[in-house]
């Protein structure tokens, strides 16, 4: 951890929202973003708690102050590699989670200023894009196959996780549009 008092002296930016009459004539990002120095400043905030709840409040077991300090040293290929671990989606999650995490980070309790999580997670994963970090993996097939019912969050994860092992997986999903089930109405066909 780089500087242990930083969320003593560093207030927490948010880089906020594109004006509206600007964002209502295309389809750009709505967020604007921080320079990385900003961005690294923010990731300082976070104190590594002894007991992190933001580790208890998130889905998907994400270790944000892991992420958190390596991003705060400049390390934004390691902090991919972490945040990877653990999220099947990092380029979508970061833009449409509730941020759990920020809403039992410390800082919120105590000072209602959590550490940018949410921001700092989708900036880790838009420097991983831009640097060339995401690469294509074709996994060595293992000759089986396996369907997936539902499109959800969890069917969709289930599939990637399944994929990632050589399985041929097939998502089905009943819905015409897009969104599919709920979390947890998804279940497996093994092959």
């Amino acid at each position: 951890m780089g500087n242990p008092k930083a969320f003593l002296s560093v207030p927490r930016q948010e880089a906020g929202y594109r004006p509206i009459h600007e964002r209502i004539n295309d389809f750009s990002e709505v967020e604007q973003t921080l320079n990385s120095s900003e961005r690294r400043t923010q990731a300082s905030r976070c104190m590594d708690c002894g007991v992190p709840f933001c580790h208890w409040a998130c889905p998907i077991g994400n270790r944000q102050p892991e992420w958190q300090d390596l991003l705060y040293k400049g390390r934004w290929k390691d902090a991919y590699e972490i945040l990877e671990q653990t999220c099947d989606f990092p380029e979508f999650t970061g833009r449409i989670c509730p941020a759990l995490c920020e809403k039992s980070c410390i800082l919120n309790l105590s000072i209602h200023e959590p550490v940018t999580i949410r921001e700092n997670e989708v900036a880790i994963i838009e420097a991983a894009f831009r640097e060339g970090y995401i690469q294509a993996v074709n996994p060595a097939r293992n000759g089986k196959k396996v369907a997936v019912i539902g499109s959800g969050p969890a069917g969709l994860a289930a599939a990637n996780q399944l994929n990632r092992k050589g399985y041929n997986v097939t998502v089905f999903e009943k819905d015409e549009l897009p969104g599919g089930g709920y979390c947890g109405s998804e279940y497996l066909i093994l092959n």
